[in-house]
């Protein structure tokens, strides 16, 4: 018997002796020994910052403790069907501990999704250019939040501007972060303003129910590498592996349960993702370590050929908005008076021709526009 069946059938022998609600069976993860496993993780947790996640948990339970008579979520809420898929793709860290590179991007880029409201906007940012432009490195890791730090101050160019390696992918090799960008890196940068952390289930719901996906952290044990589908609970006799990173996509109470997206491929899991039962103290995601959500900066660029299915104004001056389809609301910048009446003409007619406009807006606003 191979060292994974062994770990596999110890695991499902574990599981139906405890009961407990899901599958173990062989995945890429399970046939790996130990140490190629721990690689594909690479949350660090030095003495400091464990101190420094505890406090932050600490402090953000207590403001959480006096809104709580605010928090409504719903009973349930998954990303991937919210009215749509705003969780991009999975994808694969491979054998270098570049996690937090992988849910900080994924994290930002649902965020994109929600905040232009398109499920469908195509973004695919460089893990790459995140973790090692941002001073990490496969085998050491990076904090929880480091990458949240990184892409706030400096930003994260697109997956085609600096492509995960192969070599890193397959053997652990750090990308040199200069000879491996595009030339016009700085004009391919998304940012985020800031991040927020939530400690409590009730305001992680809360927050992922009205701001979308989370970046959280995980103590993984042994038995997690075998996971296929169901409600992972951690085994008895399951040892701990080491820290990872991964994006809290939405929850669901009927299963008392985390729904999260990892970065160990489709051939891991749930097609890469995974349903974690809540409150487990082992784990430490609900007991000592906050989540955290972003807020992104939206560059302003020109839209093509986009529709306009509403317009609205109020009797306040400069008040106007139009609803462009694949990009949400946006208020027409203020500035002239005249400027925001000439625009808003414009809007209007376009609306109600059928005729498609070219917009000059960020997340915010409209600037400029023509009419096709």
């Amino acid at each position: 018997m191979t060292d994974d069946q062994d770990l596999v059938r110890s695991v499902s022998l574990a599981i139906e002796q405890e009961n407990l609600p899901w599958t173990a069976g062989a995945t890429e993860l399970s046939a790996l020994p130990l140490a190629e496993q721990q690689k594909r993780l690479g949350l660090l947790v030095t003495d400091a910052e464990r101190q420094r996640l505890a406090a932050d948990r600490a402090r953000f339970a207590a403001q959480e403790g006096q809104a709580r008579a605010t928090f409504s979520a719903p009973v349930s809420v998954d990303w991937r069907n919210n009215g749509g898929n705003y969780v991009t793709p999975v994808k694969n860290q491979g054998a270098c501990g570049s996690c937090v590179g992988f849910c900080s991007c994924s994290t930002i880029e649902s965020a994109v999704r929600i905040k232009l409201n398109n499920p469908s906007y195509a973004i695919d940012l460089s893990e790459g250019f995140l973790f090692f432009c941002g001073g990490a490195s496969c085998a050491n890791g990076w904090g929880l939040t480091s990458g949240l730090d990184y892409a706030k101050s400096t930003g994260v160019v697109d997956e085609a501007c600096m492509p995960y390696a192969s070599s890193t992918l397959n053997n652990g090799t750090n990308m040199n972060c200069g000879a491996s960008r595009c030339s016009d890196w700085q004009n391919r940068l998304t940012k985020i303003s800031d991040y927020a952390g939530y400690a409590t289930i009730a305001a992680r719901k809360d927050a992922i129910a009205t701001r979308g996906p989370l970046l959280a952290g995980l103590a993984v044990y042994n038995d997690f590498f075998a996971y296929t589908s169901g409600v992972y609970v951690k085994t008895a006799s399951s040892t701990l592996a080491g820290y990872h990173c991964i994006s809290l996509v939405g929850y669901d109470d009927n299963q008392q349960c985390w729904i999260l997206k990892n970065s160990w491929g489709t051939n891991w899991g749930e097609s890469g993702f995974v349903k974690i039962r809540y409150n487990q103290a082992d784990l430490l995601i609900d007991t000592s370590w906050a989540s955290y959500s972003v807020d992104v900066l939206i560059p302003v660029q020109w839209h093509s050929n986009v529709t306009i299915t509403q317009t609205y104004a109020s009797r306040d001056s400069q008040n106007a908005w139009a609803y462009f389809q694949g990009l949400g609301w946006r208020k027409i910048y203020t500035g002239a008076a005249d400027g925001v009446t000439n625009m808003l003409i414009l809007f209007a007619e376009a609306e109600a021709n059928g005729r498609p406009v070219t917009v000059y807006a960020d997340g915010t606003y409209v600037y400029q526009a023509y009419m096709l």
